[in-house]
C-alpha cells in the first residue's frame, strides 16, 4: 500500500490568506466600512457648517446644539416588566445569599 501524500501546508496557509484578503478587498471596494461609518457620525454635514459659521463668527459654542443623534426612549410594556423582573431577581438573591451567608456564619463560628 502506498503512503497518502501530504498536502503542503504552507500553499495551504497561503490559499486561505489569499481568500481572505480577496474577502476584505472586496468588502473594502464595495463601500461597506462607509456604510457603517456613516450610520455612527453624530453630525451632519448642515451641522457642521452651522457649527463653522458660528466660530467664524466668534457665537458661543454649545455642541449640544448640533448633535444629531436624540435620546429616544424605546421602552415598552414588555421592556419594562423585564426591567422589574430582573430588579425583583436581583433583590431576591441578594436577600437569599445574605440569609444564607447567616445561616452559615451561625453554624461555623
Amino acid at each position: 500500500m502506498e503512503k497518502k501524500k501530504k498536502g503542503n501546508w504552507f500553499l495551504k496557509t497561503l490559499l486561505v490568506l489569499f481568500i481572505m484578503f480577496l474577502c476584505l478587498y472586496s468588502i473594502s471596494m464595495n463601500g461597506y466600512i462607509e456604510n457603517i461609518n456613516k450610520k455612527k457620525t453624530l453630525y451632519t454635514e448642515e451641522q457642521i457648517k452651522k457649527f463653522e459659521t458660528d466660530v467664524s463668527n466668534g457665537e458661543y459654542l454649545d455642541l449640544k446644539d448640533y448633535t444629531l443623534v436624540k435620546d429616544i426612549d424605546y421602552s415598552n410594556k414588555m421592556s419594562d416588566f423585564g426591567e422589574d423582573l430582573s430588579e425583583i431577581i436581583a433583590v431576591t438573591a441578594s436577600k437569599s445569599i445574605d440569609f444564607l451567608n447567616n445561616i452559615l456564619s451561625y453554624l461555623f463560628y
